[in-house]
Formats: C-alpha cells, structure tokens, sequence
C-alpha cells in the first residue's frame, strides 16, 4: 500500500493551487491564475498534472455563449492531503458502537456536549461581534478553514472550507449537526440554520446565522 503524500512534500506552486481550490470549494484555471498572478497556461499544466495524480477533478459547466469552463475540485484523495482529524479510528469506533451497544446515539450526544463545553470555554465575548471572532478562530485551530461574512443586516454566512472530519461525517452525518449546535451554542439565543454540506455534494459547507434578537428565517410568515 503506498504511503500518503504530505501537502508540503508536493512543489510549491501545486501546493498554493490545491490551497486555492480549497479555499474556494471549487475553482477554475482563471481564477487560480488570478489568485496566483501565474499564467492560465501554466495553472491548467499543473491543474491537469494534479489530475492526473488524482488529486482534482474536473467538470465541464457551461455559463453563456461560448466553450464551456472547466470547474476543478478536490478529489479525495486530494483531500487527505489536508489534516483529517483520525478518521479511520473514528470510523472503526463508531461501527463496533453500532453493532455491538446500538449506543451510537447516546455516544454523538455526549460529543455535542463535550464540543459545545469546549466552544462555551473558548468563547465568552460579551458581544455578537466579539464572539464570531472567537468561535472563527477556534474553528481555525480545528481546522475548518472558516470564512465568515454579513450577507445582511439581519443574517452573516458561516463556511466552512475544509472539514477535519469528512470521512467520518460521510459514514455519520450526524457530525455535520454537531458544529450546527457547536454553532448556535456560542451565538447565545441565535438562529444557525445549515445551508450546504459536502456530505451532500456542496463544495463547501456553509450555515445562516441569524444574530440574537433577529427573528429566524421563516418565523414572521409563521406568525402572520
């Protein structure tokens, strides 16, 4: 069985373009070259000798008149480049809990607990504001590569652009709900509703979050 292959053992310029990717979800060869100030010759060289490893994948999308563009993502095999978080344990863990206890639920509910302790210890900012930048950087520390942004006056976007966890949470979907908790947990009273996951095929995933004090999505048509 080959050994895997480290991000920083691959050449610099394959490295920033994976890092591209991943920070978008998905990328074309002009955006990357945007983003890198390489040529689009050169970004679609190594982008096709990356497939050709098997770390992206293509697709063909076609927006408008003219040849389609090629859409470039992560493979899996690409994304075990990225740290995984012990996701063969994990997985190994939960089956023989399954198959032996029918536990498994008891077992996700004590980790949203324990997640939302440690996420309770790390955030404790008085404001809205203080907290998103405390719960950004512990998603950092963790590895998820967030990007939080205000999509409106009432709402803000939570994506999150790599997931530690995604072998696991493809066999358990159950952990995409537990950063879901994690997530409402420290906005304090706040509304986090997901909006895309990659265990469903997304890029990325990504949640609303309704500040406390705003109504939910929905709530004042369900009121009217």
């Amino acid at each position: 069985m080959p050994l895997p292959i480290a991000l920083d053992l691959l050449p610099a310029t394959r490295r920033l373009l994976l890092l591209g990717i991943k920070e978008r979800g998905e990328a074309t060869a002009e955006q990357l070259a945007r983003a890198s100030y390489l040529s689009i010759a050169a970004v679609r060289m190594h982008l096709y000798s990356l497939e050709s490893d098997g770390f992206v994948k293509h697709t063909r999308r076609r927006e408008g008149p003219g040849r389609p563009t090629h859409v470039f993502r992560l493979t899996p095999a690409g994304e075990e480049l990225f740290p995984q978080g012990y996701a063969a344990i994990a997985i190994s863990l939960l089956a023989v809990l399954e198959r032996h206890s029918g536990c498994k639920s008891e077992v996700f509910e004590m980790l949203a607990g324990e997640q939302e302790s440690l996420a309770r210890a790390a955030v404790a900012s008085p404001t809205f504001e203080g907290r998103v930048e405390q719960l950004s950087g512990l998603q950092e520390r963790q590895g998820f590569f967030p990007l939080w942004e205000v999509t409106s006056e009432q709402e803000w976007q939570v994506t999150l652009r790599h997931c530690p966890f995604i072998r696991v949470a493809r066999e358990h979907p159950e952990f995409c709900e537990i950063e879901r908790k994690v997530i409402e947990t420290v906005i304090a009273e706040g509304h986090v509703e997901a909006i895309g996951s990659r265990v469903h095929g997304a890029p990325t995933c990504a949640f609303r979050v309704v500040p406390p004090g705003e109504p939910a999505p929905g709530a004042e048509a369900a009121g009217a």
